[in-house]
């Protein structure tokens, strides 16, 4: 799949192997996930500039020390805080390109309405808008996207639905992007979706990029 493999490969390049190299475990059972959890929370009340670990280890009831054992700084508590809340989203095989992508944009529908992945959102866009990088939760989240969407649109590929030369890098922009303008666009009670009126938002959207 020359034209989605080829722009893809940087979006592909594993994280700084520093960020990635064994840490030790938080001492407090348990620790981890609210750790994890409470990075995020704290991420989307105050963003970039207001966070800081002591806030995190407060807001998670855990000591400081229990949160710089693994992590060094806050670029790398929040690259893992991202991927442990992104992952599993895009995991989907239907058996058919069209009920695929259609998984695929409710799963991301569903996490951008939820607080944490909302700040994910911000996070992401913070990291974009940034003159100097602010860790590498955006290239992380970048590969993670382009893994799940290049495996999907492969064994599309393979079954004999689309061609070889399919434009994965213009599906990519439009439903990530129609997606993630959807999302934001809903506020307080309008976010309260079931999930029948997201797989209702969705279904447009694949129709566009699918036509019969």
């Amino acid at each position: 799949m020359p034209d989605a493999v080829g722009w893809l490969n940087h979006s592909m390049t594993p994280p700084d192997a520093a960020l990635r190299k064994s840490r030790g475990r938080p001492r407090i059972p348990g620790a981890e996930g609210r750790i994890l959890e409470a990075a995020l929370e704290e991420y989307g009340e105050r963003g970039w500039a207001g966070f800081t670990m002591d806030a995190v280890a407060r807001r998670a009831g855990v000591g400081k020390s229990t949160v710089y054992l693994r992590w060094r700084d806050k670029g790398s508590l929040l690259t893992d805080a991202v991927e442990a809340h992104s992952s599993g989203i895009e995991k989907v095989d239907t058996g058919s390109l069209r009920t695929d992508l259609e998984q695929l944009a409710a799963g991301l529908f569903r996490h951008y309405l939820d607080p944490i992945g909302r700040a994910t959102v911000r996070l992401t866009v913070d990291a974009a808008a940034a003159s100097v990088a602010l860790g590498t939760f955006g290239q992380r989240m970048a590969s993670l996207h382009s893994e799940s969407l290049l495996a999907i649109v492969g064994r599309a590929i393979e079954r004999g639905e689309v061609p070889a030369d399919f434009p994965t890098r213009t599906l990519f922009q439009c439903l990530y992007g129609a997606v993630t303008m959807q999302s934001l666009t809903l506020t307080g009670a309008r976010r309260d979706l079931t999930g029948a009126e997201i797989s209702r938002r969705v279904a447009p959207l694949v129709d566009f990029l699918l036509p019969s």
